[in-house]
């Protein structure tokens, strides 16, 4: 670099300049979201730990109250599940709608829980427990026009 120094100011006066390169440097910001998304999805397991989580956490918190109910009140959940599974109670039984479900896929199984009976519905991966009313000694299953009855 040349300069001299002016003689009324006494500074210095620059006469070749260099060119200074600058770097750009990217905080993720001048990314499309729909770049980041996808990194996102790619980059962590934890999405899916997340996921996993969060269904367990859902299917625990069903759990721990359904199991106090099947001790103190076993009518009232059964109640309860009937009308999750968009049924109906009536005083001889129960009905819940299967419409699209294959016969071959639903299994009732009738066991004891605590001197109480109840009915385990499993339909694939999904399973309820219904228990019976404490009067209830037998009990039948039909399925009519995509409707599973239980008559007792």
């Amino acid at each position: 670099m040349k300069g001299s120094i002016c003689s009324a100011t006494g500074v210095d006066i620059m006469e070749d300049w260099e060119d200074v390169d600058i770097q750009l440097v990217s905080d993720g910001l001048d990314a499309t979201p729909t770049e980041l998304h996808a990194a996102f999805e790619l980059s962590g397991d934890h999405l899916n730990e997340v996921r996993d989580r969060h269904t367990m956490m859902l299917v625990t918190s069903g759990e721990l109250p359904e199991e106090h109910m099947a001790k103190i009140a076993p009518e009232r959940r059964l109640d309860w599940v009937v009308e999750e599974l968009n049924g109906r109670r009536h005083k001889n039984g129960l009905s819940i709608p299967m419409h699209g479900t294959d016969i071959g896929s639903i299994n009732l199984t009738k066991g004891s829980i605590d001197g109480h009976s109840i009915l385990r519905l499993n339909i694939g991966n999904f399973e309820r427990k219904l228990p019976l009313p404490s009067e209830v000694e037998s009990f039948e299953a039909t399925m009519e026009n995509g409707i599973l009855q239980i008559r007792w």
